[in-house]
């Protein structure tokens, strides 16, 4: 029997009354002339208006007086207005909580200095809030930063509060002034004074002292600066005549005690709660007068502004919602054409959200993506679907989740899947011939599986995602909604029902609370929308995931060539792998296989010789997809899908290099040392030629070994993450790679004396260093960690304008220290599964060398050896977590900290692969 669902006590017509009950109010609220606002107060903007003075008074009396008062009852015990007890403590929250004390302080120090209205503890509240804000400064990472305007803003702040004799130094300084100083040079502030489109009008608070306010009056709309009061109010301030329309604005902005972030929003909060209504809910179950009214009303505001939108009436136009009115009216019947759109907005490879912008939005694209699949003539524009699907998806692919306008990367994930999803569908109803099948199968299917993996692994335990949201929690129901129906989502069903439900229990508790606004949303400062909260719960409690069925060509699409699952299904037994969930490592395993064609495709392109088809190749996928999904790791699947591709060429040069390097002379051995030598001297440039390449026909093993070297070395520092790397980390590299070819050959030296030793019947000579010695030096290096370390730093870098990965001396030195121990664990581990095929092949062993006991051929003590040899892997094991603890204290960039923590999950997999079975094929007899 079916146990009751979570939205069993809301009957369907329950949720459809809600519904049209929430559209009334749009109607009444929104579609008119001076709109209502569900957007909450917000600390920033209201300071700012409490410091305007009431011109028809004396000095010390104030235009909202009962603003001050809101500011002063947000105040935090800590002393600051960082709204940290909301986000639990999130760095995206960092700017808006430094504005917002910024601003607030500002406030005090100028009631401070009036005769009106100044609290006793004002001098109290200063010196906390002061405190507090230095703190925030000293432990805020600017490049991570991508706020609103927030490159004129912190810095205009910082010289209005040195002004109070409060200064501030903090390490982030010289790079936000470096930002401040190019975006004043691409905005300069006398462009104010002219009709250029520019998102600076929303930031005039920041232009105090730089330029002439009564010249900048042109920019008003509604009586307001673009949506902002905070930059009314900075304009109101300053200019020389009181402007009666701004006033009526600001007035217009404010609730019962503060003052909202953005106003007016009528246009963004109409689309945003219809969008979330008509994609769940029956037409039939919320068509209504008021529907017709509201969507006469988009119609008009289009049409009236030549087929583009803003945020309200008026105001500047974007992509976002311009998309967004574009897909509602076409999709409800109001044929409209997005020629406007596409002229306004698109670039060489996406669509920009404004005219003018530095950073894109994938948000936008995924709005202006629904907007085109649902024009009439959808082949007419074939080429802008794909370029804003490629865009998307390509999103996903570098591991960029975060978005312009949303706090939570729930929304970016809700969109993405929900977008993509209609293309799907759109491509199996015929709609769109000359869509590329390779896009669907190589880039968008891996997408949509990977936002349900996501998604599933980051719900809370009592059932919500992000930090007890509601809104947040309603994305991600919708998410799994739209890509539960795919066949490559079925190994998912159950957990995605389950996911589902225990989502919908947690909205179902907090029913009286579903048009309060969450922080959901970025501006200066973090803000939330009421309607579009309750709109997207509602569609939430609405939907199914398996409502929907799709058609036999998504089927086929889905229907993916498997490789023998074999050695996946010994890889699932390894200890890193059996305490996943069951359905993660199902998941892991559809991952791999989605992600093959792209892999294989870069593997064969950049082959060094042809191999014989190794059977574990094919597993890396999984192995790596799966160490980044195990104990919450996270990689970008276009950094996994690289180290995948470096794996793979190490593997194949490692056993080149033992099969014909083995049997080369001492001195061909000899020249190929110095070959290594000659080519990394100098830093690697890819017009690099082999230096004693042979005339054409002259040709010898060792000819192709130098040209695999050549090929490897050129593929690893050719490639565009390295190339873009700084160059500390460049040089870092093309070290390692070194160590590693001459390791490589020092091995050789090694197995071919071991072997005369054998052969001669004699006990083998003692190598020729301690054991501790060569596991540094050779054993280490030769396993190829430390290089893919060091290639791995460059994909991982989240810096893109020449920093290092790693910031600090000490940082460099304990990630240096990290891959060292990973090298060594892997070998020794390496070593505990290959003693057989060692001692077959006469390959130098960890248990070879005297420190672990008698040598020789026949050994009775080898299970004694072995165990030693597992004492000192397990060793490495500990050493690596310690260096890992520490590096954790610095405070490194969360996505340096997600990368090494897979990195390392991949090392501990390989080794407990390597003490289960030996992966290594082996050598060819050589005569």
């Amino acid at each position: 029997m079916d146990t009751p669902s979570a939205s069993s006590s809301l009957k369907a017509a329950d949720l459809d009354d809600m519904a049209k009950a929430l559209i009334r109010r749009l109607c009444a609220d929104f579609a008119c002339e001076v709109p209502k606002s569900s957007v909450s107060e917000s600390v920033y903007s209201t300071a700012w208006v409490s410091m305007i003075p009431n011109p028809s008074k004396n000095e010390g009396y104030w235009l909202f007086p009962q603003a001050f008062d809101f500011v002063l009852e947000r105040q935090l015990d800590d002393g600051g207005w960082s709204m940290l007890e909301v986000s639990a403590g999130d760095p995206s929250w960092h700017v808006g909580g430094i504005l917002s004390t910024m601003a607030a302080v500002l406030a005090l120090l100028t009631r401070k200095s009036s005769k009106n209205g100044v609290p006793e503890n004002i001098v109290e509240r200063i010196t906390r809030a002061d405190a507090t804000l230095r703190r925030m400064l000293l432990s805020w990472d600017v490049t991570s930063s991508d706020d609103v305007g927030f490159e004129v803003l912190v810095p205009a702040h910082l010289e209005m509060l040195e002004k109070h004799n409060l200064c501030y130094s903090f390490p982030a300084r010289a790079h936000l002034m470096s930002l401040h100083e190019q975006r004043l040079r691409r905005d300069e502030p006398s462009s104010l004074y002219g009709k250029k489109l520019s998102t600076l009008p929303h930031c005039l608070e920041g232009m105090i002292g730089k330029i002439d306010f009564d010249r900048v009056a042109h920019h008003k709309v509604h009586g307001g600066m673009l949506c902002a009061p905070a930059s009314t109010a900075a304009y109101l301030m300053n200019t020389s005549t009181w402007d009666k329309e701004a006033e009526a604005y600001l007035r217009n902005s404010m609730t019962h005690h503060g003052a909202v972030e953005v106003y007016p929003t009528n246009i963004f909060e109409i689309t945003w709660a219809l969008k979330a209504l008509i994609e769940t809910f029956p037409m039939d179950a919320i068509m209504s007068l008021e529907m017709i009214q509201v969507l006469d009303f988009l119609e008009n505001t289009l049409r009236a502004q030549k087929g583009l939108s803003g945020m309200s009436p008026g105001v500047l136009d974007e992509s976002d919602d311009t998309g967004s009115v574009v897909y509602i009216l076409n999709r409800l019947g109001r044929n409209v054409d997005p020629d406007a759109m596409i002229n306004r907005y698109e670039s060489a490879d996406k669509f920009r959200c404004f005219v003018v912008e530095t950073n894109p939005s994938s948000s936008a694209n995924a709005n202006v993506l629904k907007g085109l699949l649902h024009v009439t003539d959808r082949t007419k524009y074939l080429s802008q679907i794909i370029k804003a699907a490629t865009y998307i998806a390509d999103c996903w692919w570098r591991g960029d989740t975060s978005d312009k306008w949303s706090m939570t990367p729930y929304y970016v994930i809700m969109m993405v899947s929900q977008s993509l999803m209609m293309l799907l569908r759109e491509w199996e109803q015929g709609h769109l011939p000359g869509l590329p099948t390779q896009l669907l199968t190589d880039k968008i299917l891996p997408v949509l599986f990977g936002t349900a993996v996501d998604t599933l692994q980051g719900q809370n335990k009592d059932g919500s995602w992000g930090f007890q949201s509601r809104e947040t929690t309603a994305y991600a129901i919708l998410c799994l909604s739209a890509v539960g129906p795919l066949p490559i989502c079925s190994c998912l069903r159950t957990q995605i029902e389950h996911s589902i439900e225990n989502g919908k229990s947690f909205l179902l508790r907090q029913i009286n609370d579903w048009s309060k606004p969450g922080f959901v949303w970025r501006s200066k400062a973090p803000y939330g929308v009421g309607v579009s909260a309750e709109a997207y719960t509602l569609a939430a409690m609405k939907t199914s995931a398996f409502d929907h069925k799709l058609g036999n060509a998504i089927h086929d699409l889905c229907n993916i060539a498997k490789p023998s699952l074999a050695t996946v299904e010994q890889i699932s037994h390894v200890p890193l792998f059996a305490v996943m969930p069951d359905w993660l490592g199902r998941a892991c395993i559809v991952e791999g296989y989605l992600h093959l064609p792209v892999y294989n495709k870069a593997r064969w392109a950049a082959s060094i010789h042809t191999t014989k088809q190794q059977r574990h190749l094919n597993a890396l996928p999984f192995t790596l997809i799966g160490s980044g999904r195990s104990k919450g790791a996270f990689v970008a699947p276009e950094a996994n899908n690289a180290l995948m591709v470096f794996s793979a060429l190490l593997f194949e040069f490692d056993h080149f290099i033992e099969d014909i390097v083995g049997g080369c002379q001492d001195r061909e051995v000899q020249e190929l040392e110095q070959y290594v030598h000659d080519i990394l001297a100098q830093p690697w440039v890819d017009s690099m030629k082999d230096p004693i390449a042979k005339p054409h026909g002259q040709t010898s093993s060792l000819d192709d070994v130098r040209a695999a070297i050549l090929r490897f070395t050129s593929w690893v520092l050719g490639h565009q993450k390295v190339t873009h790397s700084s160059k500390y980390d460049r040089a870092s590299l093309q070290s390692e790679l070194k160590s590693y070819y001459l390791a490589q050959i020092r091995s050789i030296y090694d197995s071919r004396s071991l072997a005369k030793s054998r052969k001669s019947q004699c006990t083998p000579n003692a190598p020729p260093q301690s054991y501790h010695s060569w596991a540094h030096t050779i054993a280490g290096p030769s396993s190829g960690t430390s290089v893919a370390f060091a290639f791995f730093t460059c994909l991982m870098n989240p810096h893109s304008d020449g920093r290092d990965c790693f910031p600090s001396a000490t940082a460099k030195y304990m990630a240096q220290d990290l891959s060292k121990h990973l090298a060594i664990q892997i070998r020794k581990d390496n070593d505990l599964g290959s003693i057989v095929r060692d001692r077959k092949e006469n390959t130098l062993n960890s248990v070879d060398f005297p420190e672990f006991g008698t040598m020789g051929e026949e050994d009775e003590n080898l299970r004694s050896k072995m165990v030693q040899l597992r004492h000192l892997a397990d060793y490495e094991v500990e050493c690596s977590k310690m260096v890992m603890a520490r590096l954790s204290e610095l405070k490194l960039d969360k996505r340096v900290m997600q990368g090494l923590k897979a990195f390392r999950n991949s090392v501990d997999l390989y080794g407990q692969m390597y003490r289960m079975q030996d992966f290594s094929p082996e050598l060819e007899k050589r005569a």
